[in-house]
């Protein structure tokens, strides 16, 4: 095979601005999401949760949104691993995985945290009106994460339709199969 692009958004954008961008995705997130919900849903007086019951909520959040990275992978009977490390008190979670995958696989396993935690965001909002401020800022940190998933979605909807992506540290690879 042959590489038809390498994709570094880190180096082509900078930490910084991804940073800054992810950072805004989630203030303007919460603002629209908590406005529109809380329109259409009337909501009772609002329940509190503990400090720490919150921190761990979003941690676990993060974990669920890497994992299901990983399910669209191991449906098509391909290998992944999750590798968890720790800076400072920061988890820094990578997948990789064996062999390259094909571009649509890679873009649905891309998106699928998008659409379900989106989808259970909006039901919990429903069922729970009660916690709808919270709700509301776990879905907006969950866009924030979001983000960096649809700038890489942006490059691979624009790579050949039979590519394949191999990922990397520093960005990814996309891939052609040669020509005989």
């Amino acid at each position: 095979m042959n590489c038809w692009k390498t994709i570094r958004v880190n180096r082509e954008y900078g930490t910084l601005r991804l940073m800054m961008y992810s950072g805004c995705t989630m203030l303007f997130s919460f603002l629209f999401y908590y406005l529109v919900v809380s329109i259409l849903i009337p909501t009772p007086e609002l329940t509190n949760i503990g400090l720490l019951f919150f921190i761990f909520s979003i941690l676990i959040l993060v974990f669920i949104h890497k994992g299901l990275h990983l399910i669209p992978i191991w449906l098509c009977g391909k290998r992944a691993t999750f590798k968890v490390q720790w800076a400072y008190l920061i988890p820094i979670l990578t997948i990789k995985t064996s062999k390259p995958l094909s571009r649509n696989l890679y873009l649905t396993a891309l998106l699928t945290p998008v659409f379900v935690i989106t989808t259970i965001g909006a039901f919990a909002s429903a069922m729970f009106p009660m916690y709808i401020a919270i709700i509301s800022i776990l879905s907006s940190i969950h866009f924030g994460l979001a983000f960096y998933d649809i700038v890489y979605a942006s490059y691979l909807i624009k790579a050949p339709k039979r590519s394949y992506v191999e990922n990397h540290e520093e960005g990814f690879h996309i891939l052609i199969k040669q020509a005989v």
